[in-house]
């Protein structure tokens, strides 16, 4: 076979395939944009995002999270579970693996709460064929879903190479699918087991879960996950030594993958045909397979297969002492491994698993307690039925121990979110790191003070709440002493509902803090879409309020005007790529300096005439407008204006008007060079009072009295 025939082959499979599915998606794409009924665009795109599930990961995770964004708007939570696993598969084969545990687990933790099986859609996916031979209710689809999300786990973990959490998972998601009677996914899961096995060297087993899968297909007389069964027999086989027996496996499961369409099982079987035919010296055999192997990955864009794509061809080229292919390859391998295994993301990847191990701490922490409360208050009821009088003592003992454990639940919530606020902080200061220090701490001080102020009402409710509860429960036990017990279970009734009111402002709280984690987590350095509109507004109540946390007395009129067409809802351009720390630094920077001009302005006019100027309304306006490709965000304050004799100099560093001791000259020096890095620019126009001048126009617009406007300009990424 000549090499121009076969890869004239690979391109009309890949054209026939290609067109055999966009005749599907598009007839879904049609019907989408059809309707306007939210649950119905929630199936569709439901359809696409499977459809797209293997062969394009990219369009995948785009539809994912439009049937996420559909599910939160109608309160459908399972379906919220299954658009996350989809995303989260989707960012597996892309390579994204922290980010893709991250997204299963905060699904797990959705549906792990049986409440979720409130207000369900049971026909948001394709999977629901599965219910034919079983209940459609949402208890199965919540069980379903926990088993399919496990099992995807498991492959992340598989692919960081720590396969007791891979077995882990995996054994969990099979107690799901028994427990929900879908035997379609058990044999799914039972697949991906047997790979486990051979990975810890355990072949037997391997072959032996293998055989569970393929029973039960048979049984169900279906081909689904036919291919990935039948390559689990091959690599069996191949641990036990038996290759010509692993090889005709492989073919089975490449002819079953073409069949089903299961791209990634066309990738496998090609690459390990390709390795025993290299093994057995049929050279020709085996650079087809692996050349289509490699055509397949690329097709899908899929990392994982590109990286074994490419260590298959390492291997076939230095066998063959083609030294330049080897290299060739081998440099691909090494770059691919540093985008997909990189520090970073291991780092990544370690801190999301310890916070899930947390996690399941606390879980088996509040069962075994739980546990332990039902074991106690079977005793009491026991000794209840024999001793009259020892059941008046013990219950009043046990309301006693009932208000000291609220109390410290109490405690340790305010505990908890102490804590999650000075670690905001501390990973707040550390984005800062490559500022020089004096003004890293200057600029990380407004910020804190703006986050203080953010989270201080929640819990001023949580602490009201508390001192409330404390005085409940003495009335309460006082009524209990009088015999009043009508009294002391109204007062009960008000503590529960104390309690929850204390629960609710703690998760607003916590939501605070997660917002700003979310910022302070961002990738240094990288673009990432944001919604500029709020973003402004964002840093602009941070910087108020650090502002406000440093003189209570301080007052200013905040002017919005934000182009809508920026918005990132359906009228508006959606969100544009930007490195959020760096303009937030920018932002920051700017509005201190305009909070603090207008503060100057007031305290200046009040020295003059004592009790305050009455024209004079401090004001800080800001404002944001798309021009052609850029935009454009503007910062203006009616302060003292700059004089025309500094203003070439205010963005040069150490440069000041700030008296000694508050300001280090660094903060327009810096934003200065950030945005010009970026490809954007920053200007201002000033006046003083009494001052004319080309900057500082008395008709200019904006400027028939004193006062300063910065405009920062970026360019603008619509996709």
């Amino acid at each position: 076979m000549t090499k121009k025939f076969f890869y004239t082959s690979l391109l009309f499979l890949a054209a026939q395939f290609t067109t055999a599915q966009k005749i599907g998606i598009d007839s879904l794409f049609q019907a989408a944009e059809a309707t306007r009924n939210d649950t119905t665009k929630i199936i569709l795109f439901s359809r696409i995002t499977e459809a797209y599930t293997e062969i394009n990961p990219d369009s995948s995770l785009l539809y994912a999270q439009k049937v996420l964004a559909l599910a939160e708007k109608l309160k459908f939570r399972l379906t919220e579970v299954y658009a996350m696993g989809q995303m989260g598969y989707a960012m597996l084969n892309m390579g994204n693996y922290p980010r893709s545990l991250q997204t299963f687990l905060y699904a797990i933790s959705i549906a792990e709460d049986p409440k979720s099986e409130k207000n369900v859609l049971l026909d948001n996916t394709t999977e629901f064929e599965d219910f034919s031979h079983r209940p459609k209710t949402s208890r199965n689809l919540r069980l379903d879903n926990l088993a399919r999300i496990h099992q995807d786990i498991g492959i992340v973990y598989a692919n960081a190479n720590n396969y007791e959490k891979e077995l882990h998972h995996y054994i969990l998601a099979k107690k799901f699918a028994e427990q929900s009677g879908n035997f379609q996914l058990l044999s799914s899961i039972n697949s991906t087991m047997s790979r486990v096995y051979l990975s810890l060297n355990k072949p037997d087993s391997a072959l032996i879960t293998a055989q569970k899968a393929y029973d039960i297909l048979m049984q169900l007389g279906s081909t689904k996950y036919l291919g990935s069964v039948l390559l689990n027999f091959g690599r069996s086989y191949i641990a036990k030594g038996n290759n010509p027996l692993a090889s005709d496996y492989f073919r089975r499961a490449l002819s079953a993958s073409r069949e089903e369409n299961y791209l990634r099982g066309v990738v496998a079987a090609s690459i390990f045909l390709s390795d025993l035919y290299r093994q057995s010296g049929k050279r020709d055999s085996s650079l087809y397979f692996v050349n289509s192997a490699l055509a397949t990955a690329q097709y899908m864009n899929a990392p994982g297969l590109l990286l074994r794509s490419y260590n298959s061809l390492a291997t076939f080229y230095k066998s063959a002492n083609n030294n330049d292919s080897t290299v060739k390859y081998q440099s691909l391998i090494i770059q691919l491994n540093d985008s997909l295994f990189n520090s970073k993301q291991a780092q990544q990847f370690q801190n999301i698993d310890y916070d899930e191990q947390q996690r399941q701490k606390e879980i088996e922490a509040a069962k075994i307690t739980y546990r332990n409360r039902l074991k106690m208050y079977g005793l009491l009821t026991g000794l209840a039925i024999f001793f009259l009088l020892a059941i008046i003592l013990l219950r009043n003992n046990r309301n006693r121990q009932k208000a000291y454990s609220l109390l410290i639940k109490q405690k340790s919530e305010t505990d908890k979110q102490k804590a999650k606020a000075e670690e905001t902080l501390t990973e707040l200061r550390s984005t800062q790191a490559q500022l020089i220090q004096s003004e890293k701490m200057a600029s990380l001080g407004e910020l804190t003070a703006g986050i203080a102020h953010e989270i201080q009402n929640p819990l001023n409710f949580v602490n009201n709440f508390s001192e409330i509860n404390t005085e409940l429960i003495d009335e309460m036990q006082h009524e209990l002493d009088e015999g009043n017990k009508a009294a002391a279970a109204s007062i009960a009734k008000d503590i529960k509902e104390n309690e929850q009111k204390i629960n609710e402002h703690g998760k607003r709280a916590d939501a605070i803090v997660k917002g700003m984690l979310q910022h302070s987590r961002s990738k240094a350095g990288q673009k990432e879409p944001t919604d500029i509109n709020a973003f402004v507004g964002e840093y602009l109540r941070l910087s108020y309020h650090g502002i406000r946390a440093r003189d209570k007395n301080f007052q200013v009129k905040l002017d919005y005007d934000l182009d809508e067409s920026l918005s990132a809802g359906e009228a508006g351009i959606g969100k544009i790529n930007i490195i959020q720390q760096d303009i937030g630094r920018v932002l920051l920077n700017l509005f201190n300096n305009a909070f603090y001009a207008v503060s100057e302005q007031s305290n200046h006019l009040r020295d003059d005439e004592g009790q305050g100027h009455t024209n004079y309304e401090p004001t800080v306006s800001v404002s944001t407008k798309k021009h052609g490709d850029k935009v454009e965000i503007r910062i203006k304050d009616n302060g003292p204006g700059i004089p025309q004799k500094i203003i070439d100099k205010i963005f040069q560093p150490f440069f000041t008007t700030k008296p000694s001791g508050q300001g280090t000259g660094l903060g327009l020096s810096l934003s200065y060079d950030i945005l010009r890095a970026l490809g954007g620019e920053i200007k201002v126009t000033s006046r003083v009072e009494g001052e004319t001048g080309k900057e500082a126009a008395p008709d200019a617009p904006g400027f028939h009295e004193p006062g300063s406007e910065f405009i920062i300009q970026l360019p603008l990424n619509e996709n």
